[in-house]
């Protein structure tokens, strides 16, 4: 399949996280910081979602830098898109929607927690597994959480 050039916003109150949600806070992580080179990062994260994702469902396109994968978690099943820029940033665009549309936890109780889809949690525990950050940007610092406890 043709392989989109960024991954697409989410829409407030779904399932979805994405790079390119940053008008609706809850459904915005930022971009992907990784070291080394393009093609090694873009292995490694093949590699890993082959191992995590549904039989048959990574579709990997080195030379536009797309892969899009189904990983299974105990309600339902997510599908990531991610997006490498592939021009030396060392930076990787993304999204992750969940295939059914689930009421996103009515809060958070730990410290550092944003309320929001559970995508959120699982993404960022993918980018901690691979060992890669989260990019700052000027676009983060816009968005303040605020947790009232």
């Amino acid at each position: 399949p043709d392989a989109p050039r960024r991954p697409a916003s989410c829409a407030t109150g779904t399932s979805c996280v994405s790079t390119s949600a940053f008008r609706t806070p809850a459904n915005y992580l930022p971009p992907w910081e990784y070291l080394g080179d393009d093609t090694a990062a873009f292995k490694s994260l093949e590699k890993l979602l082959v191992e995590k994702a549904q039989p048959g469902s990574v579709y990997a396109d080195e030379t536009t830098g797309f892969i899009r994968a189904d990983l299974k978690y105990p309600d339902g099943v997510d599908t990531y898109e991610f997006h490498f820029k592939n021009d030396g940033s060392r930076i990787v665009l993304f999204s992750a929607r969940s295939q059914t549309n689930k009421v996103s936890p009515p809060g958070c109780f730990q410290k550092g927690c944003i309320n929001g889809p559970r995508n959120r949690a699982r993404a960022e525990a993918l980018r901690d597994e691979i060992g890669w950050l989260g990019f700052e940007t000027d676009e983060d610092k816009k968005w303040v959480p605020l947790l009232l406890h």
